[in-house]
């Protein structure tokens, strides 16, 4: 990671969608985030709460609302998975010091979702953007 400050990864995975989406619904909600359908490829996952969050905005702590968009894309033999927290991500609901709640947050998460995926055998590539 450097230049920019990510505000997304790609990973690329061995094997189709439907298993791409199975490994990463399973590393989210075995660390309680809660999943949200969002159509064909793209399911986001939250943490935390949004009232709290609201009321409370960064000082929620732990349960600081966040959100990991993510999309699949098949391409033959392998699956490109791009997660997403977005550049203002924690902005809205907690200024400035919200937002660096969150992307701290989103890097240790997308860090851990790619040691996973490797020690399963499954990362052919990560790409941070």
């Amino acid at each position: 990671m450097t230049g920019a400050e990510p505000h997304a990864v790609v990973f690329t995975l061995r094997g189709e969608a439907a298993t791409a989406r199975l490994a990463v619904g399973e590393f989210f909600e075995d660390r309680g985030w809660r999943v949200r359908e969002r159509g064909e490829g793209r399911v986001d996952f939250e943490s935390g709460s949004r009232r709290r969050t609201i009321l409370l905005g960064a000082p929620a702590g732990r349960r600081f609302l966040l959100t990991a968009q993510i999309s699949l894309r098949e391409l033959g033999d392998r699956t490109e998975v791009r997660y997403r927290w977005g550049e203002s991500a924690g902005q809205e609901l907690g200024g400035r010091l919200g937002r660096t709640r969150a992307r701290r947050a989103h890097r240790e998460t997308a860090a851990a979702l790619e040691q996973v995926l490797h020690d399963d055998g499954m990362l052919l590539s990560t790409r941070w953007t």
